[in-house]
């Protein structure tokens, strides 16, 4: 019995990892998936430790897709790029840092998952606005510091549980005239100064959370290992589907999402 009651577990684990790899970088809310999970099916093994250490699972297959990308600005000194990367950040903590304990109270709340379906609704629209950007085929613009700080507002925006971050940078990106493979490398290299952040400070917590039972050390790893992977495959498909203006396929997901959150409740 015990057995099969650890086998579920680990499985849980897994399971949260595979939905974070997918969601953090499909445009689709990772944050809203989760509360989905917990309401839903009860998948809630460790709250804030194991969300963060599933987020920098997402970093790190970041890292991996754009590792030369990441050693080109740096081995060539590309300040500017680095100063966007700041100012994006700089914005993004700015508002919404203060709203930080407000936005986690929100995925506790009894009206938790109408505010999901709402906010996914509301990225299925963003999406179609961004696809039909990309399909009229402007010439593309060169990344401003105004356009580096308007993606950073949209960053701060998508910590509302059923707003996508990436959907939301990435749409925001797309509009401010960006080539879309530029849109979603700045989209998403911007997500690292973040989750690294979040990473550090929450670190801290790891080795007394698995000390008294509130983590499996090993459904973690797994997790990680799992995030890791299915974020590496995330990122492929995004760029695939950007490249043929393919965002609406998402819209169409979180739609029907974002109605069945508010059917259901």
């Amino acid at each position: 019995m015990w057995g099969t009651i650890r086998r579920v577990e680990l499985l849980t684990y897994v399971l949260l990892g595979m939905v974070q790899g997918l969601t953090e970088f499909l445009p689709v809310s990772s944050s809203g998936h989760l509360v989905l999970l917990q309401h839903w099916l009860g998948m809630n093994p460790s709250g804030a430790v194991t969300e963060v250490a599933l987020h920098v699972a997402t970093l790190v297959s970041v890292v991996v897709v754009y590792r030369r990308d990441i050693r080109t600005i740096f081995a060539k000194g590309d300040w500017r790029y680095l100063g966007l990367i700041g100012l994006g950040t700089v914005v993004t903590v700015v508002i919404a840092l203060p709203a930080k304990d407000h936005i986690e109270a929100l995925t506790d709340a009894d009206y938790a998952v109408r505010l999901v379906g709402l906010m996914l609704m509301i990225t299925a629209v963003w999406l179609v606005l961004a696809d039909r950007r990309l399909k009229r085929g402007a010439p593309p613009l060169t990344l401003s510091w105004l356009s580096a700080a308007l993606v950073g507002i949209a960053q701060a925006i998508a910590v509302m549980p059923g707003i996508s971050r990436s959907g939301a940078t990435i749409g925001a990106a797309v509009q401010l005239g960006s080539e879309r493979e530029q849109a979603a490398k700045f989209s998403f290299l911007l997500s690292v100064p973040v989750i690294l952040g979040a990473g550090v400070l929450k670190a801290r917590d790891l080795p007394a959370a698995i000390d008294s039972g509130e983590i499996n050390a090993l459904g973690l790893g797994l997790a990680f290992i799992a995030a890791l992977v299915f974020g590496i495959l995330a990122i492929y498909l995004v760029l695939w589907l950007l490249k043929r203006a393919r965002l609406t396929y998402f819209a169409v997901y979180c739609a029907l999402l974002g109605i069945a959150a508010l059917v259901i409740g």
